[in-house]
Formats: structure tokens, sequence, C-alpha cells
């Protein structure tokens, strides 16, 4: 499987050649979806040294599990992994290798003539014996060799070895002995760094799988998010999180309000036109000639089977039989003629036109909170576990959040980077209530983003005991201009000691019940009603 993403590997990787990364790009891919079983089926000698250490990165069960739910994060830890084998790759060109002396004695002595053999062999051997093993390399058996190479009683007729081919051999042994050691050592600089990469990794897999585990039920795309974990997440309280986790898995209703948002905005669908093409089934009689179903009348052919008597006597005499000849040649022999009518249905292609409903993206949405010191305590919270809620209905939708908390002023966070704002919402979540109440300068901010490319098609909900004045007359004006261009405005009642002058502006109230038990909300349909 190609992915676009990879192609900057794939084309200017330091391993490999292009095939080769590519495969390596696609096996790896794979594996985090596991759509294979079998490891991603690279040798090192054919990834450049990688092969053992990206099978390695790649058994980490939490991983695989979250990748293969999510193509996306699969995606981006990929390109994570080829980042590191870049990275590694190119890191090892630059570090000085510690067997540089070695190959260069080698290749002197590999240079070298017959006649400078003595001082060379002086100058290697006791090297060798130095760093090898008798065992692993041999040198007194070369020594012996070269020898019998140079010694010139030795008769050439009785096995006497040709200086070059000693020589040559000798180099050959060499030489594997040196990929072998630049081998190992390659390997454990990859596995060096390989570690502190999975280190990291890791370390932010399991992060991720406990901020999947606090955000549930709803279901999120941890692709999104995964880039926060670079280095937002150090300053995260996670326990915060699974706080109001548990506070809204208790309180349902709180959770079904949230969900609702977005789903009321609009009591009309809007409608488009479109042009479309329609197919008709038009009837009609069609002639089949050949069919002997109704005679009409006689006519001139060649059809021997439908003869006139007075041709076929034509036949009958020899004097005449040529005028038969000629006329059936001329297809003008007289026959009689029949046809036969089938009812067929053929096609008639025609543009037409009809009404097809508008397909909107969900909304953002603009929350306003009181956090004036009446809501402190039960209100408080009943606050902060719906904004809990709405955050994780805007991470699964990959909608905007812009929040506004007041009291007797206003402080803003706009939420357009989800990845990046999981921890202000925290701050948010962890903040005590305090100061006095006036709603306006929240509602005038709201309406303002209204006005903004990100926001036009927002939500707006407000979280308030509502003990507080009306809005004034030009507020009010721009809630009602902001209805009419299809704003949905929503409030939270927390308590039973609301103004209702303030409430009446809202589309939809709900009412928040702190004496109830069962913490029941209520949608007032009417406000007539209340």
């Amino acid at each position: 499987m190609r992915r676009d993403t990879f192609d900057r590997f794939i084309n200017f990787g330091f391993i490999g050649n292009k095939d080769s990364r590519e495969k390596i790009a696609n096996a790896i891919f794979s594996q985090l979806l596991k759509e294979s079983e079998k490891g991603i089926d690279f040798a090192n000698a054919d990834s450049d040294n990688f092969g053992t250490a990206i099978d390695e990165i790649l058994s980490y069960p939490t991983m695989k599990e979250l990748c293969s739910e999510d193509p996306e994060l699969a995606e981006k830890i990929t390109q994570e992994i080829l980042d590191f084998v870049n990275k590694t790759k190119k890191q090892l060109s630059k570090t000085s290798n510690p067997f540089e002396e070695e190959i260069e004695l080698k290749n002197e002595f590999e240079q070298s003539e017959k006649s400078e053999f003595k001082s060379k062999w002086d100058k290697v051997n006791p090297i060798i014996k130095d760093i090898y093993d008798k065992k692993d390399f041999d040198t007194t058996f070369y020594e012996n060799e070269f020898k019998r190479s140079l010694d010139k009683k030795i008769n050439i007729d009785k096995d006497k070895p040709s200086f070059e081919s000693v020589k040559e051999h000798f180099i050959e042994e060499w030489d594997e002995l040196l990929i072998k050691k630049q081998i190992k050592w390659e390997l454990e600089q990859i596995e060096t760094e390989r570690k502190k990469f999975c280190e990291e990794l890791y370390k932010r897999i399991e992060e991720l799988k406990k901020l999947q585990e606090v955000l549930e039920p709803f279901t999120i795309v941890l692709g999104r998010i995964w880039e926060m974990s670079k280095g937002n997440w150090q300053s995260v309280n996670f326990d915060i999180l699974k706080k109001y986790a548990e506070l809204l898995q208790r309180d349902k209703s709180l959770k079904e309000l949230a969900e609702m948002l977005g789903k009321m905005q609009q009591a009309e669908k809007e409608f488009e036109e479109e042009m479309f093409a329609n197919i008709q089934l038009k009837p009609e009689w069609k002639v089949e000639h050949a069919s002997k179903a109704d005679l009409i009348g006689i006519h001139e052919s060649d059809d021997l089977s439908s003869l006139l008597p007075s041709e076929t006597a034509l036949l009958a005499n020899e004097s005449m039989q040529f005028v038969f000849y000629k006329k059936y040649a001329e297809k003008k022999l007289q026959t009689f003629e029949y046809q036969a009518k089938m009812l067929s249905y053929r096609e008639e292609e025609y543009q037409d036109k009809r009404q097809k409903e508008k397909e909107e993206a969900k909304g953002p949405f603009i929350i306003c909170v009181d956090t004036s010191g009446s809501m402190h305590g039960t209100p408080e919270i009943v606050a902060k576990t719906l904004c809990f809620a709405i955050l994780k209905i805007a991470i699964r939708d990959n909608r905007k959040c812009y929040l506004i908390s007041f009291s007797t002023g206003i402080a803003t966070l706009n939420l357009t980077d989800l990845k990046n704002s999981i921890d202000k919402i925290i701050s948010f979540l962890s903040m005590s209530f305090q100061g006095g109440t006036d709603a306006t300068p929240a509602m005038r901010e709201a309406l303002r983003m209204l006005t903004t490319e990100d926001y036009k098609k927002a939500d707006v909900i407000m979280i308030s005991d509502f003990v507080m004045s009306a809005f004034d007359k030009t507020t009010q004006d721009q809630i009602k201009s902001a209805k009419d261009n299809k704003t949905k405005f929503h409030s939270l009642v927390v308590g039973n000691s609301q103004n209702p002058a303030t409430i009446k502006d809202f589309d939809n109230n709900w009412f928040y019940e702190l004496n109830n038990p069962n913490s029941v909300l209520t949608l007032v349909k009417n406000i007539n009603e209340l």
C-alpha cells in the first residue's frame, strides 16, 4: 500500500534504493494495521542493518492495537519510524569508523608490490595477531603460504602457490572479518538508538492509550491528536480528565445534552435544486417482416416460400424457366407479403430537476460558562462536566470549540487546534469559580465570534444559574439577527433561581435540578410554559 506521506523517505531516504525503501515503508504500515503477521520480512542485509531494529519496534502490542483501529495513527507512527531510520543512518555516516586504521592498513598491504612483502608483512602480522584470535584468523598459515610462494627452491610444478593468489585469499578473509566487525558495531549503534527511540515512542503510546480510555465511551480519532504527545502531555493532569469522565458516566443527562447540541441547528432543512438524467420507457410497435402472421398483399421479392401459383407455373414450361430465373435474380418474383407487429419498449433519456437536501458539516461550538461565585460547588461541577462532554464531541467530530468564561469580566479560549488544547482545557477544569456575574460581555463576545469564518455556523450555549440582569436591547437585537442567520442559542440553567427575562432570549432552555438525585434535564420547548 503506497502512501504519499512516505514519499520523502522513499525518494530521498539514506538506506537502500528507492524500491527497497518503498517496500520497507509499506511493510511497516501494513504491520501496524495488522494486515500481516509475518514481520516486515526484510533481512538486515536488505535494509542496511535496520531489519531487526524495525521488527523490534513493531513488536509492541499496544501500539499495534491502537494503529489497527486507526489508519491515520498507523500512518503517522510509520512516518516516525522511517524518520528514526533516516536519522540514525545519517548519524552513523557521520560517526568516525572505529576500524578506520585497520582498513587503511589492509588497503596499504593490498596495494603493496611483491618486492615490499617482507617489510609490509612484518608490520601487518603482529597487528592482526593482536586483534584476532588464531581460530578466527590464522596468520601462521598465510605466513607459510607466502614463504612457499616466494621460495625459489620449490619447483613450480610441485603445487607451488602463486604469490598473488595467496595475497588475494588473505585479503578476502581479512575483508570478511572486517565487514562482520563493522556490521556488529553498526547493529550495536542502531540498537542503542532504537532503545532510546522506543522508550519515548512507547511512553507516548501508553499515554495515548490512557487518553483513549479517559475519553471513552466516545470514539476519537487518535491520529488527529498524536502530534500533541511530543511535548504537551507532560503538563496534562489525567486525573482531572478521569474525574470528569466518571462524573459524565454517572450523569447520563449531561451527555445527552452534549450529544444533542448541533443536531438542533435548524428546525427546517435547506434544499437545493439539482439536475439529473431520467429514463422513460416508451411503447412502440415493431414490424417483423420475416414473420408470417398476417397477409397484407402481394409484392416483388425472391422469397421462394411465398410464391404465387402463377410464378410457379413458369417452372413447368422449359421455355419459360429462363424468365423465372431472371425474375428471381432481380428479386421480381410475385410473392405474398406478410407482416407481424410486436409490442416493444425503447428507453428515452431526458434531463429533469429535483430538490436535494443540502449536506452541511457539523458546526463548531461557542460555550459561555458562568464562573461567578454563585456557581461555586455543585453548579461548578455541572458546568465543568458539560464542558468536558462537549470537548469529547469536538475531538470526535473534529469540530472547533470557543470557550468563554465570565463573571464580572471574560476570559476566552479558542480550541480550533484541538491537539494542542487539552492542557488548556485541564487548566479550566482545575480552576475555582469566584466573583460577580455579568453575562452581557460574554454574549457579545459570542456574537462577535459568529461573524468570523471559523464560527459563523456555531451553536451557542450558556451555562449559568442565570441569577443576573436581562440582556440589553442592543444585545437582544443582535441575538435575534443571529437567529435569523440560523444560529441556535441554548441555555443550561443550573438551579431554580433564574431570571425568566434573561433565558427568554434562548431557543432551547435546559434545567438542571440541583436537589434532584437523578439530575434530570428538562427541555422546555415553549418558554411561555414557565
